[in-house]
């Protein structure tokens, strides 16, 4: 399974990293324009997030922010 954790809090992204491990590969995103880039890239690869877990309350782009 290939995992998105958006998160911009340091030991919540090392929780979450270390819960999920087992599941399979996760990469981390700090705030939301890295993780819309991080699922863009994913999407043109033909390799899209099986599980994208997201903060709601992040600095720059919060998880309930549209990109336009």
């Amino acid at each position: 399974m290939k995992i998105l954790i958006v998160e911009d809090d340091f030991t919540s992204r090392q929780l979450l990293q270390g819960l999920l491990k087992s599941y399979g590969l996760s990469h981390i995103a700090v705030n939301g324009k890295e993780a819309v880039e991080a699922v863009r890239v994913a999407l043109e690869s033909g390799e899209p997030y099986d599980l994208i877990c997201l903060d709601v309350m992040m600095p720059e782009m919060d998880g309930q922010e549209r990109k336009t």
